[in-house]
Formats: C-alpha cells, structure tokens, sequence
C-alpha cells in the first residue's frame, strides 16, 4: 500500500509522528533546522524500508527515540530553557499523563498483532512497529514524570517515599532500555530488562502509594499511585486472561492519568508543593 505521495503507508505514517515529535524541541531550533531534519528522516525511512522491509523502520525508530530524547534536553539546557522547580513538576505532570495514554496505546495495538511469537517483521509487523514506538515513547514520559513527582514529592513523603519513587525511575529507565533493545535485537534479555523494569516501576510506585495514603501527599486523589502499581502488577504476575488484562492495563493508565493531573494542578498553587 502506497500513499498519494508515492511513499509506502509505514513510511508516511512514521514521518507524520516524526513530525509531531518535533515539537519537543525550541522554537528556533525547529525554525532553524526542523525542516531538514524532517527530509534526512523521510529519506532515511524510504532506504530502511527499502532495504529491510518492517523490521528496518523498527530499528530506525528505536535509534530516533535514543537521538530524540538526547537532543532535545541538550537543546533546552544550552538555549537556557530549562526549567524552575515549578515548570518541571507541571510539565512532568502532563509527561506522566501522556506517558499513560501512550503505553496503553502500545498495548492496545501490540494486542492485535495475530502472532506475538514471530520475529518482527513477520505476521502482524506493523502492529509490532506500533506497539514498540509507543511503548518505547511512554517509557520514556513515564521517566521524566517519575522524576517530577519525586522533584514535587519527595520530601513530604518522606525517606521511604523518596527512596521508592527513585526505584520507580530507575525501573522506568530500565524497562525503556529493554524496549529499545527489542527493537533491535531479539534477545530474551531485552524481555527481561522490559519486564524487570516494569516490576521495579511499579513497585516503587505500591510503596509510594502507600505512603501517599498515610502521609495525606496529594490534596486529594492519593489513591491512584497505589492503583496505578497493583494494577499492573496483576499481569506481571501472570494474571492476563480473558478481561483482566485490558482492565489491569486501564486502571493503570487511569491511576497515573490522575497523579500526573495533581502534579501540575498543584504545582501552580503557592505552597502546595514543596520546593
């Protein structure tokens, strides 16, 4: 299938969200060099694609995100745009909230892929291509949420909710390092980092919740840390069958869909978040 541009539909998809993704990025640096960015990744999907077929576009997509996430900071820090205390849990806020709706997206499309046990690029490869770049670009705003909400939070939830939510961003980085993996490799060690990550993620966040609970660290809501972790922890464990798993996958969402709408309502409230 090709589109009216003559470019093959996983080509014209993967520009189109390379595009948006610009957006991360200063004004001027877009203003300055977006356009050309835009042209060597078209042109660098076109020969992936050429070449390699799915499975090219995947490991091309695993590589941007690594340059997307590197660049972009770098950008902000040198152009002085990086952020005060309260700008960076608010923006962590909506960070945790897209990262939420962006990894149940993942799942969702990973869901209909007719075999999930064949190399990518097999059967399904454009519901493997799908599931990973949201996977992996969750991960990644579920990093920078975590670390907000530590930034937010960590001293009104004490030592053990400090040390919590640093296990939580340390399972992040590592869940995200295993879905990139995945993208290049087939490796089972980058099945292990992605669910050991996930483990780590959200156990820190059981801990955390708990201590939100008891510590009253939220002005309201302080239940949905501790629904976010258990929630997914059930198909972790192996509870996956029949309804469990897409409710499991929701709640999940829904918990942190609900920490990151505190994080920047409170964040904008003189005193409501410690410095």
């Amino acid at each position: 299938m090709r589109e009216s541009n003559g470019a093959p539909a996983p080509v014209d998809l993967s520009v189109r969200i390379y595009n948006r993704l610009l957006a991360a990025y200063p004004g001027r640096f877009r203003a300055e060099y977006g356009h050309h960015m835009a042209q060597v990744f078209r042109d660098t999907c076109r020969r992936d694609y050429g070449r390699r077929g799915l499975p090219g576009m995947t490991s091309l997509w695993a590589r941007t995100s690594l340059d997307l996430i590197r660049t972009t900071v770098e950008e902000h820090i040198e152009r002085g745009l990086h952020m005060n205390h309260e700008k960076f849990v608010r923006w962590s806020g909506w960070a945790l909230m897209g990262g939420a709706i962006l990894f149940a997206a993942g799942q969702v499309i990973g869901s209909f892929d007719p075999n999930r046990n064949d190399p990518i690029g097999g059967v399904g490869a454009s519901y493997e291509i799908g599931a990973i770049v949201g996977l992996a670009l969750g991960q990644v705003l579920f990093v920078i949420g975590l670390l907000g909400l530590r930034a937010g939070y960590a001293e009104r939830s004490g030592s053990l909710g400090g040390m919590a939510l640093i296990v939580s961003v340390i399972g992040a980085g590592l869940s995200l390092a295993g879905i990139l993996m995945m993208g290049v490799t087939e490796s089972a060690l980058a099945w292990q980092a992605w669910v050991i990550g996930l483990v780590a993620m959200t156990l820190g966040l059981v801990i955390f919740g708990v201590v939100a609970l008891r510590r009253k660290v939220f002005s309201r809501w302080n239940f949905a840390p501790l629904l976010a972790g258990v929630t997914l922890l059930l198909p972790l464990s192996g509870l996956t069958g029949g309804w469990v798993y897409p409710f499991t996958v929701g709640a999940f969402s829904i918990g942190l869909i609900l920490v990151g709408v505190r994080m920047q309502a409170e964040a904008g409230r003189s005193g409501e978040v410690p410095a």
